[in-house]
């Protein structure tokens, strides 16, 4: 659970980013009218809406990501001991 929400703390600024850069309108070239780019579009998001706006969706970030965490690590650690089975059973 505590991974989980390491995990939900680092992606979720990423996520508002990249929905804000995805969600922008754009010019006639395909140009994103709001934002530079991944920089600016932090810089500006930090700036105008403060630090705290880059956490928008945080509970159901952890909803969707929380329950993956867990249940790749949980996935990870079982394979990890078949193959080491494995590899006793070849000895």
């Amino acid at each position: 659970m505590i991974s989980s929400v390491a995990v939900v703390a680092v992606m979720t600024p990423f996520d508002v980013v990249s929905t804000r850069l995805y969600n922008q309108p754009v010019d006639g070239a395909g140009k994103g009218q709001l934002y530079g780019g991944l920089a600016d579009c932090l810089v500006k998001i930090w700036q105008q809406e403060g630090p705290l706006a880059l956490y928008k969706g945080l509970g159901p970030a952890y909803l969707r990501l929380g329950p993956h965490t867990i249940l790749s690590m949980l996935f990870w650690d079982e394979l990890r001991k078949l193959a080491m089975r494995g590899q006793h059973q070849d000895t």
